[in-house]
């Protein structure tokens, strides 16, 4: 426990301070950190399956982060990331077809997993990882940083998240939610999240200028309270497969990248669509 605390004492003012500083900061630290979850992800196949190509992971991650920095708007952020989604997907396919007898199990069913890795790990993280780059650029006329209260607001709900759920879990939880996935986890602490997730979305809304009715600033709260339990289940799903505990030990305390990402992951384009789409300022 006091590992776990002096991490976040150290890792949480350095996250805080890169999304303040926005660009190129904010754009390094996500092209280290999701290229260390792929690669983590790619060491997490089960039993059955190779080795994947980690520098491709890698590269599709850093392109479609890297194309989220030079987007200007959601039509122009989806019209590049679906060109490189596309083209990560082509040299995957020509990867997978040319070397796969050499690097994966002679089973068929190790084939399939393989390969669903390969394509929809960089997808699931570079993707996903991609949207924190341009929440943080939007703008309004009124207020140019905009996207650094909203990035801000995507990850302490999160936080909330985990931290009311657990708590709740932890004191009142009797009925498993998911006990074939992840024993721990229970419909009361489910319950706690939320209500968390929605009490820091609207206090949030008090000390954050957010330029939206506090009632759509709930709202996307609420669904930030499901979407990153999901996540969380995800992973916890991935790392069952896997037959492991934890997705690495890279953070003291804390396991792996993936560990510390699975919430966020869902997350950061729920917030981010839902206000760009339903409840633009």
């Amino acid at each position: 426990m006091l590992q776990r605390s002096l991490t976040a004492l150290v890792g949480i003012p350095v996250i805080l301070a890169v999304i303040w500083l926005g660009f190129p900061w904010l754009t390094l630290l996500l092209v280290l950190v999701g290229v260390a979850a792929i690669r983590e992800l790619y060491q997490m196949t089960s039993i059955g399956v190779g080795r994947l190509p980690v520098w491709l992971g890698a590269g599709w991650v850093i392109a479609l982060i890297l194309g989220a920095q030079v987007a200007s708007g959601l039509a122009h952020f989806l019209i590049i990331s679906g060109a490189v989604i596309t083209t990560g997907s082509f040299i995957g396919l020509l990867w997978f077809i040319a070397y796969y007898r050499a690097c994966m199990s002679a089973e068929r069913n190790g084939y399939v997993i393989g390969f669903v890795y390969l394509i929809f790990g960089p997808v699931y993280i570079g993707f996903f990882l991609a949207t924190a780059v341009v929440l943080r650029e939007i703008t309004s006329e009124n207020y140019p940083e905009l996207g650094l209260s909203w990035l801000l607001f995507a990850l302490l709900v999160v936080f909330a998240v985990d931290t009311g759920a657990y708590a709740v879990g932890r004191l009142v939880g009797n009925h498993a939610m998911a006990p074939n996935v992840s024993p721990n986890k229970t419909w009361e602490g489910c319950i706690g999240g939320i209500v968390s997730a929605v009490g820091a979305a609207w206090i949030l809304g008090l000390v954050l200028n957010l330029e939206i009715l506090v009632w759509k600033q709930v709202t996307i709260g609420a669904v930030v309270g499901v979407v990153a339990q999901w996540g969380d289940l995800v992973e916890s799903k991935i790392k069952r497969i896997a037959n492991l505990k934890d997705s690495g030990s890279i953070i003291p305390g804390h396991g792996g990248i993936l560990d510390r990402l699975d919430s966020i992951l869902l997350a950061l384009p729920a917030v981010y669509y839902l206000l760009v789409t339903v409840f633009a300022p």
